[in-house]
């Protein structure tokens, strides 16, 4: 794994850039970090400068999108919720046939502008997995203190305050959009708890939990994936409960 020096320019670029989609989609996921989908750093970075974007205050969502690869257990998560909430049809998250392979792989693969799909990031600093860390000019404790709004210390600075910015007036504008956090769900409640005056309930599905609030349409929720995440039976069950509750 290549170490970088990543340059304040980059670094602000990087605290702009909220994530892919329109702020008004259905649908919106609300991740971690970015993810660098098969690019390196510097290559997110690069692509970023030319990308064709849309505004949210100081910063920006990307209107076009580079693909998740069809063998991302997120990609193919997200894209089973999807069509499963556009076909009203929990068949989705079961074994696959072959066409349901297909169709799977054609969402993953369309442009994100097509999917009505948004997907955000609460923290900046792209990384491959977040076992990685590859900023040599960062200190990566620093870095997840700073965002990590479970703590009672406030820890901030002038980047931080800038994308809570962004981050608000996303929130702001994206009108009846659905979000569902996935991952990380104790800081993003603590976090969305600090932006909004609103308190979270806690709901018990079948294999875990999750927490919401239906004024804000905010589902937050565990890891999408099968290793150590909700798995097929929990994304199952997330499903559930946003048709039992309206939420899509």
């Amino acid at each position: 794994m290549k170490i970088i020096d990543i340059s304040k320019e980059e670094y602000s670029l990087l605290n702009r850039y909220i994530g892919q989609g329109k702020h008004d989609a259905s649908l919106v996921f609300f991740g971690n970090e970015p993810g660098t989908s098969g690019l390196g750093i510097l290559d997110t970075i690069k692509y970023l400068k030319t990308a064709k974007n849309k505004p949210i205050g100081n910063g920006f969502l990307i209107h076009e999108s580079y693909s998740h690869p069809t063998s991302s257990d997120f990609a193919r998560f997200i894209s089973r919720l999807c069509l499963g909430l556009e076909n009203k049809d929990d068949r989705w998250f079961g074994e696959l046939s072959q066409t349901g392979n297909v169709a799977i792989n054609q969402h993953i693969m369309k442009p994100i502008s097509e999917k009505n799909i948004c997907l955000i990031n609460l923290r900046p600093l792209p990384r491959p997995t977040q076992d990685t860390w590859v900023y040599s000019n960062i200190n990566k404790k620093d870095y997840q203190r700073k965002w990590n709004f479970t703590l009672k210390g406030h820890y901030s600075d002038n980047f931080k305050d800038e994308r809570l910015q962004i981050l608000k007036s996303f929130f702001k504008l994206r009108g009846d959009s659905l979000i569902i956090g996935v991952g990380d769900k104790e800081n993003k409640r603590a976090f969305l708890e600090k932006l909004f005056p609103n308190k979270f309930h806690i709901a018990q599905l079948d294999n875990h939990t999750i927490y919401f609030e239906p004024k804000l349409k905010i589902i937050l929720s565990n890891y999408f994936n099968n290793r150590n995440g909700i798995k097929l039976k929990g994304l199952k069950d997330l499903y559930n409960f946003i048709v039992s509750r309206n939420f899509a």
